[in-house]
């Protein structure tokens, strides 16, 4: 059910479509240049695990862009932050394409990260104008499968990009997506905050309003299940290039192929999620999603001990751990917003930065127990999943899901 605005409301799948492919922006921003990192660090003459600190840093860039754009719109209204936002995204895609050296592509990186964090900060915040709670989780499902078209395709696209046009044609077509995005959202959606409805801007509120979330058991025990999958799936995109490319010798024009199996996973999964989320309720969803990402996260470990030496001892087990991203995602999410009602922007933008942080600190500790095998990728991802596993059981002992939701 779509709440009260004074703005005219798009139908539902326009709306749907708009709020997904803004949502995918970063998906798309990451992704896209996967199959190119060796080529990067060939090009750049760095070893290819230096490579995967751009990835790492465009991680930190985004913990921090939502930790400040929070408050802001919470304040100035989503429109503002959002076209702010967009503007220097584009402005840094530009940068990265002509970015020559890897110390600029990152210092690119980091901004164009903070920029695309707006987008993340107020889809969410969007979403929470427009639906209440279960309907919230339903239509952030929706906004999750189109959003999932973007590292579906992403891949692929990168690696044909590279192949026919170099890497920094990849930076190119961002730039022009984000000005597509900031164009059309800001023509058919427009605000959806009311004046009335707006906090003032304080420093001093901002940070009480942030220690007021960090104390709330139940909104931080579903917030720290999804950063604990998003950990998981970070883990998996800054390691599966060398995975897949180097170690297991995929060509990087398949690459988005063999990353693609996931992502089909995942929409199959997160359009279930939208089916049958109001019978079910979010936390019995989230349990689902949960058990069979820990499975796939065992099943990966055993693979790697058995050393069978061929690639499908991974694609395998992390289509299993990769599939119920979406439906993890989009439950405690919705199971945390509706814990700590009132400030949907500072929750979105507090669990966004620690989530996205949590990757960077993954990624980075991943650089630095390189190997020439997938064990670094493997121990991080399995570890997250089970950690999120572990915070689950303990919440739905202490009885601290909420009303109607299982």
């Amino acid at each position: 059910m779509l709440t009260s605005s004074s703005h005219s409301r798009p139908p539902y799948v326009v709306l749907i479509a708009l709020l997904g492919a803004l949502a995918g922006l970063t998906p798309l921003a990451i992704d896209m240049y996967l199959p190119s990192i060796p080529t990067m660090a060939t090009e750049f003459s760095v070893p290819v695990e230096i490579m995967q600190y751009t990835v790492s840093f465009y991680l930190l860039g985004f913990a921090f862009g939502q930790l400040l754009y929070g408050p802001l719109t919470d304040s100035l209204g989503r429109m503002p932050i959002l076209m702010g936002g967009l503007g220097l995204f584009a402005l840094a895609s530009v940068a990265c394409a002509l970015a020559q050296s890897v110390e600029q592509l990152i210092a690119a990186r980091v901004l164009q990260a903070v920029g695309g964090a707006a987008g993340s900060v107020v889809v969410m915040a969007l979403l929470r104008d427009l639906f209440e709670r279960d309907q919230f989780a339903r239509a952030m499902s929706f906004g999750m499968l189109v959003m999932n078209l973007a590292p579906l395709l992403a891949p692929v696209l990168g690696g044909y990009l590279l192949l026919f046009f170099g890497w920094h044609s990849v930076f190119w077509l961002l730039a022009g997506v984000a000005a597509l995005l900031a164009l059309s959202i800001g023509l058919v959606i427009g605000e959806t905050l009311p004046k009335a409805a707006r906090s003032p801007l304080k420093l001093s509120s901002a940070l009480a309003t942030y220690g007021r979330i960090l104390r709330h058991r139940e909104c931080m025990g579903y917030q720290v299940i999804g950063i604990g999958a998003s950990a998981a799936l970070f883990a998996f995109i800054t390691g599966s290039p060398f995975v897949y490319i180097q170690y297991y010798g995929v060509p990087p024009e398949q690459f988005g192929y063999y990353f693609g199996a996931n992502i089909l996973m995942m929409m199959t999964l997160t359009s279930l999620n939208a089916r049958y989320v109001a019978r079910l309720g979010s936390s019995r969803m989230l349990g689902i999603g949960l058990g069979i990402g820990v499975t796939g996260a065992m099943l990966l470990v055993f693979g790697q001990w058995l050393q069978i030496g061929d690639v499908w001892e991974v694609v395998v087990p992390v289509v299993l751990i990769m599939g119920p991203m979406g439906l993890i995602s989009a439950n405690a999410a919705a199971l945390s917003l509706d814990a700590f009602d009132g400030a949907a922007g500072s929750v979105s933008a507090l669990g966004g930065f620690m989530r996205f942080l949590a990757g960077a600190l993954i990624g980075g500790m991943m650089g630095l127990v390189h190997t020439d095998s997938p064990w670094a990728m493997v121990g991080a991802m399995s570890l997250c999943l089970f950690s999120s596993g572990i915070v689950y059981l303990w919440m739905v002992r202490g009885r601290m899901a909420p009303q109607g939701s299982s």
